[in-house]
This record gives structure tokens, sequence and C-alpha cells, in this order.
């Protein structure tokens, strides 16, 4: 392999998913530190909708894109398979910032309640892996 094929986006190793992947990780970390100047409530939206983002919406779009089945002039181009994991973390926020989607909503109040039983209160007792066992 030459250096033009090494960085052309159209070759069929995709190395665009790996680090897609640690930029979505870094989005989510920047999500959660950069929500410092807003209410807890707005922090707590903000960084469930990240969550559930890369963690549920987006590894989903990515399957049902692998899927795809189409004969030659319907299966997916070089460029899609290039940009298809872009399109799907757009899609994604989309889906997750859409009024009604109540895993958003779970996860929210579930990060504002722990955050201000961190600040305020002592937790319960939780499970070794730092879920709260009685919620």
């Amino acid at each position: 392999m030459n250096a033009a094929e090494a960085i052309s986006p159209f070759r069929t190793t995709h190395p665009v998913s790996a680090g897609h992947r640690r930029d979505r990780v870094a989005s989510f970390d920047d999500a959660l530190r950069g929500n410092l100047g807003k209410n807890p409530a707005q922090q707590a939206r903000a960084s469930a909708e990240e969550l559930v983002a890369i963690t549920l919406i987006e590894p989903t779009l990515k399957l049902l894109r692998e899927t795809n089945g189409a004969a030659a002039p319907f299966a997916p181009g070089d460029a899609e398979k290039a940009f298809g994991p872009l399109l799907d973390a757009e899609i994604a926020r989309r889906i997750v910032r859409a009024k009604g989607f109540s895993l958003v909503d779970r996860v929210a109040s579930d990060l504002l309640r722990r955050s201000q039983s961190v600040n305020g209160a002592p937790l319960r007792a939780t499970s070794n892996h730092g879920i709260d066992a009685h919620a």
C-alpha cells in the first residue's frame, strides 16, 4: 500500500471507526466537564443524551448499516462506508434530543439524583459495580 492509499478515506479497512470511537468518548468526557456552567438538571440531561447516543443508538445504527444485504446497484459504496459512522453519530444525537425519549429522561433523573446524593447526603449501599441495588 502506498502513502496515497494509506490516507485515502475510501480504502477498504475502515480507519474512521476506532478514531471515531475515541472522538465520541472524548466528546462524552467533554460533555461531562463542559457543562459546569449549566444548572444540574441541564448537565444531567446533556450527559444522559451523550451516554445514550454513544452506548445504545450508535451501535444499533451501525448494526443496521452492516446488515445491509442490498444488491449491487443499491449496495453501500465506498463513500457510504467511509462516512457512515459520522452519519450514525448525527442521527443518534438527533434521536436522543427528540422530545419524549424516555430512556434519556430516566438516565438524566438517575444522574441528577446520584449527584445530589453525593453532594448532599451519603449514598445508599451499592453493589460491587457502584450501581445502587436499591433504586
